[in-house]
Formats: structure tokens, sequence, C-alpha cells
């Protein structure tokens, strides 16, 4: 009998607590609180219906967005950091985000999914960010303090390249309305319509930041090129100052462009450029009458007159180059002065000449054992000098260089030693072979030493046979030629003496040909001794 009252006891003391008397106010043990990634995916506008994939260091977990774009993940035994994937919903657009840290996760977590951190993966991790987060696995470190300092870099090499993005605040965790067009989406906007107006795109934006991690300056005046308004008819005619290098002696001077009113102001006075039939060929209503045809990688050949008179040029879009940033192995051609015909090859560590190879003649090479070489140094107008460091000492030459929008760094160089002369740099990067039916068009000029300038020409070629690294061209009058690709170092093209034939295969006499392709703009030395010939091609827009 006594076993009840004490049975009532229990019950009554469980009955108080479940009832707050005294105690805790839960119905049983606690559960633990799944911790969430959320955000918003947008490009200004929403991205609903786009698919999100997390990935963390221990769990990940996936969803589709909303109309406004926004996305929650609850990840059970979530540990930072985490990678973010978005994808549209037509697949169309890729777009990337992080969240940093370290261990688990004890609350949520907020990541947007923009333009803007996918620029800024690229600035934390200094390359294509969908290769970044490919290679995420449970031991990558992402720290908030790199990733504030990777923001900070970012914020402001854009607002020195004239997109001001501060207003976001936080890229990753800010707050976004998408379609709000104010605030972060505001700026998302502006983004957008910037390279819309330049003619470029984010992929080309994201690339440039991933390249020039390691300068601020190179940064901000290559993405100021990029993000430039451009011709409407010809995106790579970009406004700006451009250098204009004469190919006779190297002597360069700044012309100012506005690519969208088509004016040049150059020496004091403004001109009007006029298109011709084709997009990017244009015409100076300047004493000589100066074609100036645009290549997609922003060069430019200018030539005014004809014969022994005219004058060849090339221009690039003004940017200040930071000789840190040169890194890798680099083909140069010399196109005239004592020096013509000379080519090889530079390794360069940070701007430091690390390795040489020098030929005279097409196939004598020879490795530069003369250490130690030489190294860039800044100048103040921009451009860099070669500065011998071993026993001959002086300055190699004098150099001006751009980066493109396909990251490409292309210099121009004045000889200072050796009797002067002109020649260009270019990364020794392996050229494609085309595929046989593959066409082109071009413009083309030459510049001979002995009968001076040639009027533009027009021309076009096909691809009728490939074999190994030897491509056989059909040109617009059935004459041929055979040029082997990647010889005698990766960038370079090589034609044989006398390796054309004419319309009726007939054997034709042709001379050796160095062919080096600067994106769009092809610099060939043709001849094997003097007189030299230099042709300037420049690929028609749409040609391969």
């Amino acid at each position: 009998m006594k076993l009840i009252p004490i049975a009532l006891g229990i019950s009554t003391a469980f009955a108080l607590s479940a009832c707050g008397g005294g105690g805790d106010s839960s119905t049983g043990p606690a559960t633990a609180k799944t911790p969430t990634v959320s955000g918003v995916v947008a490009v200004g506008a929403a991205l609903g219906g786009a698919a999100v994939n997390v990935t963390c260091s221990a769990g990940s977990g996936s969803a589709t967005t909303n109309a406004d774009g926004s996305y929650s993940v609850g990840i059970s035994g979530e540990a930072l950091p985490c990678v973010l994937t978005a994808t549209s919903s037509d697949g169309k657009t890729v777009l990337h985000s992080v969240v940093p840290g370290a261990g688990a996760n004890t609350g949520n977590a907020t990541a947007n999914v923009t333009p803007l951190t996918e620029l800024l993966i690229a600035q934390l991790s200094g390359e294509d960010p969908a290769k970044f987060v490919a290679a995420f696995t449970p031991t990558t470190a992402v720290s908030t303090t790199s990733v504030s300092s990777a923001q900070t870099a970012l914020i402001s090499v854009l607002k020195s390249a004239g997109v001001d993005v501060s207003g976001a605040g936080d890229l990753i965790g800010g707050t976004i309305s998408a379609g709000s067009h104010q605030g972060y989406d505001g700026i998302l906007d502006t983004l957008q319509s910037t390279m819309t107006s330049a003619g470029t795109n984010l992929g080309e934006l994201t690339a440039t930041v991933a390249d020039s991690t390691g300068s601020t300056t190179a940064a901000a005046s290559t993405l100021a090129t990029i993000l430039a308004p451009a011709n409407p008819d010809c995106t790579a005619l970009k406004s700006g100052d451009h250098r204009l290098i004469k190919l006779g002696d190297g002597s360069a001077k700044l012309v100012t462009v506005d690519a969208t009113k088509l004016t040049v102001a150059m020496n004091g006075t403004t001109y009007q450029l006029t298109k011709g039939a084709a997009s990017c060929d244009f015409t100076l209503n300047d004493p000589g009458s100066t074609r100036v045809l645009v290549a997609k990688s922003g060069l430019a050949s200018w030539t005014n007159g004809t014969g022994t008179t005219g004058t060849v040029s090339l221009s690039m879009p003004a940017q200040t180059m930071d000789p840190s940033i040169i890194n890798g192995i680099y083909n140069f051609v010399v196109f005239n002065g004592p020096m013509q015909g000379a080519f090889g090859t530079h390794n360069y560590s940070n701007g430091v000449t690390t390795a040489a190879t020098n030929c005279a003649g097409y196939g004598n090479c020879a490795v530069d054992n003369m250490t130690p070489y030489g190294h860039l140094v800044a100048t103040a107008d921009g451009g860099a000098k070669w500065v011998d460091d071993g026993s001959t000492g002086g300055n190699g030459y004098h150099a001006f260089g751009f980066r493109n929008a396909q990251g490409k760094v292309i210099w121009i160089a004045t000889v200072l030693d050796a009797g002067g002369g002109v020649g260009v740099f270019a990364p020794q990067t392996a050229l494609a072979l085309p595929a046989v039916g593959d066409a082109s068009a071009f413009w083309q000029s030459t510049v001979s030493n002995s009968t001076g300038l040639s009027a533009v020409s027009e021309d076009s070629d096909t691809v009728t046979a490939v074999n190994a690294n030897a491509v056989t061209r059909t040109f617009a009058d059935l004459h041929t030629d055979v040029v082997n690709y990647n010889d005698p170092f990766n960038g370079l093209r090589h034609r044989a003496a006398n390796a054309c034939t004419t319309s009726s295969g007939a054997a034709k006499s042709c001379s050796p040909s160095l062919q080096l392709p600067l994106g769009g703009m092809t610099l060939s030395l043709s001849g094997s001794g003097a007189p030299y010939g230099v042709s300037i091609s420049v690929s028609k827009p749409g040609s391969k």
C-alpha cells in the first residue's frame, strides 16, 4: 500500500517538471539543430531554378533556388570551409562562391553566389574558380583573413579600373534583393552593363584577375582596358590611350581613341575614323589616309602611304606592365635593324631572365650559356627595360607591353644596343593545329628593305591537309604552301624555302618564313638574308 504514494510522488514530480515547475521546459532530450548555408544566386537579375551544390570539409548538400534566387541547404555535421557551385536552369551560367572558416559550423552561414564572388575566388586562388572548386578537399584551407584580404584587393583593383563595387559590402555575406536595382543588386547591374558596353564577359574578367594576383598595378591596368567602352561593330577596338609604335625605328607615341565616336587624337589634332566594308577595317582622315586594321587581340596595324616613304606602325592599348608578373618562356623575333632575323627564347622568373636560346637562321639555334643574362626593370613611361647583367652590360631593349582579354602578354621592344631595331616578345604557348577545311580571310601588307611598304591587300586560305605538324594551305589564287606549326619552338610557325606549289601543282619558288601569331595578327619574317621582308596579316573578324 505504501508503494502507491511513492509512485504518485514520482509522477507528481515528473508532472511539475513537465509544466515548468522550476525546471527545464523541454519535454525530452534536446535535438541538435542542423546548420544551414543560405544566400542568393544572382547576376543582377535573380537566377531562379538554379541548382546549388555545397561541398564542405565535412558534409555536403544541394538545393534549387526560388524565384527570387534565394536558397537554403541544411548540412548535418557540417565543417568549414565550404565551396559552392550554382548552375542556371538552362546551364549557360555557372558561378562559384565560398564559405571561409575552419572546424564545425555551429550556426548558419550566408554565401551569395554572384559574378563578384566568382571574381573573389579568382583573386583568392589565382586560378579559374571552377578549377579551385574542383580541387577542393577536406584539407583545403580557406581562412576568413585570406578571404577578407582578397576582397580588399579585388575592390581596389576594380575601382582603379573604373568600376566601384565597394557599396556591395561583404561580397559573400551581404544582403541582396535581386531585381531591386539597389545596393548589391544595383552594383551587379552596373558591372553587367559595363561588360556589355566593353564587349567583354565575366570569363575574361575572371581570367585577368586570376592571372594578375601578384600585381595590383598590372591587374588594374589590364582590367581598365578590358572594361573600356568598345566599338559595337569591332569590340577589339577600345576607347582610351593607345601606344603607337613605328616598326621602322621603334619610336612610340600615345594616341587617344574614342571607340564609339570613332575619333583619334594625336599630335594635338583629332581625326575621324571611317569604317570600311568589313568590321575592324578603318581609314583615318589624316595626311596619307592611314589604314587601321584591328586584330581580335587588341593589336592594330597602321599603314600610311606606300613605297619607300610609306610607314607601318603597330598599336596596343596603353597599360602599365609590372615586370614581376613576367614568368615562363617567351619567344622573341627581331624584325628590322642590324639584328633583323634574330630570334630565340627567354625564360623569365619574376622578370629575371634565367635561360635563353639564340637563333641565327631558321635551323641554327643554340643555348646561350653566357650567364648571368639580364632582368626587366620598370620605366616611368609604363614600359620596361631589359638590362644586361652579363659582361657586356648595357640596356638590351626598351619595351611596351599589354595583356589582352585572352590573358596573353605581348611586348613590342625597341633594341637599344647593336644598332637598334624593333622586336616582339610573346609567351611560348603551343599553337593548336587547324583542321582540314578551316578557312581564314585576312588583310596583309608587306614592308621590304628594298622596296618599302606595299598597299594593303586581301587574301584567304583554306587548310587542305594536316600531316603531324605540317599544314598545307590553299590560297585564293589556288597556290599552296606548307607551314610547320610549333617549329622551331612552341608558338612559332615555319615555312621552309620553296615549300610552295602553283595552282597547277608545279613547284614554286618561295622564301623561307618565320611566323609569329599574336591573336588575330601574324608577323612574318621572310627571306634568308638581306633584303628581308616583314608581312603583317590581320585576320578578318570571324576567321580562325
